[in-house]
């Protein structure tokens, strides 16, 4: 028999508010004609329930709980010795056989409650008959996330178990059934002491360990039942030998795993310790008793797989790696546990005493210590997830013992994980990741992090100033002439390359199914499924997972320690009407004296104007198929890419222009079209359009009709800008 106090996390929506959702959830087997009852009623309705529970919550703050819910989970054999002969399921019995086992549990049931109300040991509450409690019978279990059946595909979360699963589950208020005294199962209000007229000073408390071996004897006593160990947990008798009231106390309430633990509880009431020759010696003020190691010894207990599953799933492994000298939530407390102990030293195997540590895990529910090493250990054995919360980036860094890697997530600032990745690859590091793991290796150490971890440090937004500052710095027509090997004002220009998985269309090929995609090799790499599908399953648009190369280019700001990729700087700048390209500050890139000359003289404003120019300085200018411009003088040729020649003389025509844009002549230009809609709207369809994002003659067709969409000018203006648009498209078959 298992008896158990849930924690607040176990209880729907909580316990600080109202029982509504918890009385609704328990509701789930209707089908079973079970209903709620009380220490003294049957068939209580939900209604009833919750008006009560609700109601008996006066002077309780708005964060104190205000009912608690406890469960009483007999095991198989002791089910079995409820039903009096030997089945695997209730549906083996009849509904007179069934409707027997349901009133034994309801009678168990209040007996357990008065246990409960005893526990507490309080002069105005003596037995159930003093709480306010609802109790129901539920006769299944589901599986869950952690059972083994599920890990190993042999059951489904949700499906219900097989065998008896015969199990109560009650709602105690917080307040008394007179609403005059609180009562807390919490392990605060455990072994406080009080003053009682007559009776001297006594200690009182709810004890969780006291309560469940009550509950199991009073179900021994009950139904006459020889207790199985594995069934329940069985505390030794104190022997008499051992005569200090405190160190009973210990042993008669709390579970220890180890003798060393003992001393350690001791030690925390204020005893010293000495040990010798198997005799322990505790003293206090004056003091001392003695007890032998082997004594200690006997009240040694490892605890029950459930009982170590219950402490890890209360178990927060992240906040307890962010702090772990101070790790106390969830009614678990971390400790560390110290003691000497003889060791062997030396060639001539002498005996000395060194000083040794561990940490434990003290349950303050269930007044149990079990070492932290074997509650990892059996979460790991069990796959029990430890991390409840994402740990935040901190804690990541104190845990993290390769200094390369902290050092660059400490003084570094990226905006993706992958970028990373390469800058450790730079550090000379191999790179490996499977399963959402990252590894990075060399001849020297290896360092694993997980994916989500790595995200914590990479924020892809940076602060407004920061990237007005990088922007001020940044040359893009020098960055388009030089790639990756861009590098000047604290800028450094990087290509991230890495592999990740893409979506791509699965096409039918005869009666099978092939992905149409090419490898390196460019040849198909097939996958073939099963023809057999529904009409409905085949009008769907199926996809498959094919890994792929992918790449782009970031800056890294020597002075910041920044990575940003260029990407996001275009679109900040063109959100917030930035010119990347000015012919005073970037014309120096220009690698032609005389285009420099020209880009940097305020009255040639326009294509026109600068190619005249030229030509007047004797050169030959000449366009290809893409409208981009080439101009040669003495065998030399020079080019230059329409669309950055347009972003040097737009800063012109939009700072310096005046007029008005009904005085404006009528033109065919690119130019004069961007310049008739406006300053800023002329610059955003220049890089929009013709800008870097464009690769193809189908993605320039896009952006020029998300362009025109938005102009709200007359529909001439708008074929203007088409008729000139289209002119550098081979063929424009897209609009």
């Amino acid at each position: 028999m298992f008896a158990k106090v849930h924690p607040a996390k176990d209880v729907q929506s909580g316990n600080t508010g109202s029982c509504h959702d918890l009385v609704h959830y328990l509701q789930k087997e209707g089908d079973t004609g079970l209903a709620f009852f009380s220490h003294t009623d049957n068939d209580v309705s939900p209604e009833k329930v919750i008006t009560n529970i609700d109601g008996n919550r006066s002077k309780l703050g708005s964060d104190e709980a205000k009912f608690y819910m406890l469960s009483l989970n007999p095991s198989q054999a002791e089910q079995v010795h409820l039903i009096g002969r030997e089945v695997n399921s209730l549906e083996e019995l009849t509904p007179e056989e069934r409707q027997a086992v349901y009133r034994k549990l309801e009678k168990f049931t209040r007996s357990a409650m008065d246990e409960y109300a005893r526990n507490f040991q309080r002069e105005a509450v003596k037995d159930g008959g003093d709480l306010m409690y609802y109790a129901r019978i539920e006769t299944k279990r589901t599986f869950s996330y952690s059972d083994e059946e599920v890990k190993k595909g042999l059951a489904k979360i949700g499906d219900v178990k097989p065998g008896l699963n015969l199990h109560v589950h009650v709602i105690v208020s917080r307040k008394s059934k007179n609403g005059k005294v609180k009562l807390s199962p919490a392990a605060k209000s455990a072994g406080n002491s009080w003053e009682l007229e007559g009776r001297g000073t006594v200690k009182r408390g709810f004890s969780h360990e006291n309560w469940k071996v009550s509950v199991q004897q009073c179900f021994d006593r009950e139904f006459q039942y020889q207790v199985v160990q594995s069934d329940c947990f069985v505390r030794p008798a104190v022997p008499d030998t051992i005569s200090n009231p405190e160190l009973r106390s210990l042993l008669q309430q709390q579970q220890f795993t180890a003798a060393n633990q003992i001393v350690a509880a001791m030690k925390e009431l204020g005893f010293t310790h000495q040990v010798r020759r198997g005799v322990h010696t505790f003293s206090r003020q004056g003091e001392s008793f003695q007890v032998s190691h082997k004594e200690l010894k006997t009240f040694e207990c490892p605890l029950s797989d459930a009982r170590i599953r219950d402490i890890a799933d209360r178990f927060d492994l992240t906040r307890y790696e962010a702090d772990p000298l101070h790790y106390h939530e969830n009614g678990l407390q971390v400790k560390n546990i110290g003691f000497g102990t003889y060791v062997n030293e030396g060639q001539q195997q002498n005996r000395t005493v060194k000083q040794v540590s561990y940490q434990v895990i003290y349950d303050e529910q269930n007044k149990v210590t079990v070492s932290l090493a074997t509650v990892r250990q059996f979460a790991y054995d069990n796959k029990i997830n430890l991390v409840k919360t994402e740990p935040e980036a901190e804690s990541i860094l104190k845990k993290l013992k390769n200094n390369d890697l902290r050092n660059l997530l400490s003084d570094y600032r990226f905006t993706s994980a992958n970028q990373i990745v390469v800058a450790m690859k730079e550090q000379g590091y191999e790179h490996r990741v499977r399963k959402g793991v990252h590894t990075f290796s060399n001849d020297r150490q290896k360092v694993s992090i997980r994916h989500k971890d790595l995200m914590k440090f990479a924020n892809p937004k940076l602060e407004p100033e920061r990237m007005t500052d990088i922007i001020s710095r940044f040359n893009l027509y020098k960055y388009r002439l030089d790639g990756v090997f861009y590098h000047e004002n604290g800028l450094k220009a990087k290509n991230i390359s890495f592999k990740t998985y893409k979506k791509v269309p699965i096409e039918e090929v005869g009666d099978a199914k092939v992905i149409a995609v090419l490898n390196d090799d460019n040849n198909l790499k097939p996958d073939r499924a099963s023809a057999s599908s529904t009409p409905e399953e085949a009008q769907k648009p199926r996809f498959a997972k094919v890994l792929k190369e992918v790449s782009y280019d970031v800056l890294f700001d020597e002075q910041t320690k920044t990575y940003l990729p260029v990407s996001s700087i275009r679109k900040f700048a063109f959100d917030n009407d930035i010119a990347l390209i000015d012919r005073f500050r970037h014309a120096y890139a220009v690698p032609n004296p005389d285009m420099r000359a020209l880009l940097e003289n305020p009255e040639y404003t326009t294509l026109k104007q600068i190619n005249r120019a030229m030509r007047d300085r004797g050169y030959t200018v000449e366009t290809d198929e893409s409208g981009n411009y080439s101009y040669t003088k003495d065998g030399c040729t020079f080019s230059i890419d329409r669309r950055d020649l347009l972003a040097f003389t737009g800063y012109a025509r939009d700072n310096n222009r005046q007029t008005s844009r009904h005085d404006r002549q009528q033109s065919t230009s690119a130019e004069k079209a961007a310049g008739m809609l406006g300053g800023s709207v002329g610059h955003k369809v220049i890089n929009e359009i013709l800008g870097d994002n464009f690769r193809t003659e189908r993605m320039v067709a896009g952006n020029a009709k998300k362009v025109v969409s938005v102009i709200k000018n007359p529909a001439n203006l708008k074929m203007i800008l088409l008729k000139q648009i289209g002119s550098y498209l081979n063929p424009f078959k897209e609009l």
